[in-house]
């Protein structure tokens, strides 16, 4: 369903001609450095003053890559969720993206009625990935015996520093009737060969910016596809990201129609989104890496031939002078 404008909107499309959609493209800023949040950077990145923060070694690079291995195993057995999108002709189809855990998107569980499924799975959920077990001679006989271990949830962790470095604090989403938590991220996986090769540009949340609030996204990696690069090519499992800033519904609905292909997956759409919106910033990422940016601009996981992309991914709600809000 489109959006209706006032006429006096309206009206002001016959006066001004929209300018092309590259002329919002603003020239990206990234800001990189090793293991810790800054509180400093967050706030540069709510209020788009630089288009993406990626913390290297965020979570201990041999641990990230064993939990990877971990997912990934589990994927090749079929314990995975197709993430469905949107077609032209308003069906859904399979994404390159699987989801996995004990629930669903909660966007998701609203739609199809299945909010007290959504509400266990989520409680499931925490209480199995803080968990790992493994196999030790525990005993005289030197008998293998499956043993239980704590261990710390990259999401969690991601959480933890959040609340620690933002002012405000920050924590997990509720139900407003319930007052139940929502998820706190999900492990998303690709398996090569991907359906596309460049990716699929999309947005998580379609409105124009503003820097009293905003939907971002935390994205741990864990395992990335087998990377063999040839000249002239993007890195399999790069993040591509464009610095679309649009902060008024003017700008945004002179451009639906070339936007809207950004919500279905119609290649002649993504092609021509792709020559509107120019080059992206392509972020490089290794197992451990934390990148946090905004959903509500155009992005993409670059596909691959061979191998299975693993990472964490969590939505974060920002509004100005609040309590950030965490959930999937």
């Amino acid at each position: 369903m489109k959006r209706s404008l006032p006429s006096a909107i309206r009206g002001s499309f016959k006066i001004c001609s929209a300018s092309p959609l590259k002329s919002y493209i603003k020239p990206p800023k990234l800001v990189t450095h090793p293991r810790t949040i800054r509180t400093s950077d967050l706030e540069k990145l709510f209020r788009h003053e630089i288009t993406a923060l990626h913390i290297q070694n965020f979570h201990p690079p041999v641990y990230a890559s064993r939990l990877g291995k971990e997912l990934a195993d589990l994927a090749k057995t079929g314990q995975v969720d197709n993430w469905r999108v949107g077609r032209s002709d308003g069906r859904l189809e399979a994404s390159d993206v699987f989801t996995m855990g004990e629930y669903i998107p909660y966007n998701v569980a609203v739609a199809t009625g299945t909010t007290d499924e959504y509400f266990d799975g989520v409680e499931k959920d925490f209480r199995k990935r803080r968990f790992t077990k493994n196999s030790q001679n525990v005993d005289e006989n030197d008998v293998d015996q499956e043993q239980e271990h704590p261990r710390l949830w990259p999401l969690d962790q991601l959480r933890l520093e959040l609340d620690e470095c933002w002012p405000h604090g920050a924590g997990l989403a509720r139900d407003k009737n319930t007052r139940r938590v929502l998820g706190g991220g999900l492990p998303r996986i690709m398996i090569g060969p991907t359906r596309s090769k460049k990716g699929f540009i999309h947005a998580d949340q379609y409105s124009p910016l503003s820097i009293c609030e905003g939907l971002f996204s935390g994205n741990i990696y864990l395992q990335l596809p087998d990377n063999v690069k040839k000249e002239g090519e993007a890195d399999e499992g790069e993040l591509h990201i464009w610095n679309l800033e649009m902060y008024n519904d003017i700008e945004w609905f002179q451009h639906q129609d070339l936007l809207k292909g950004m919500t279905v997956q119609d290649a002649e759409m993504q092609i021509k989104l792709r020559k509107a919106l120019g080059d992206p910033l392509k972020i490089h990422v290794k197992p451990g890496d934390l990148v946090l940016f905004c959903v509500q601009k155009p992005h993409c996981a670059v596909g691959f031939m061979n191998g299975i992309r693993v990472s964490l991914q969590c939505f974060i709600q920002y509004r100005q002078e609040e309590r950030l809000l965490i959930d999937i």
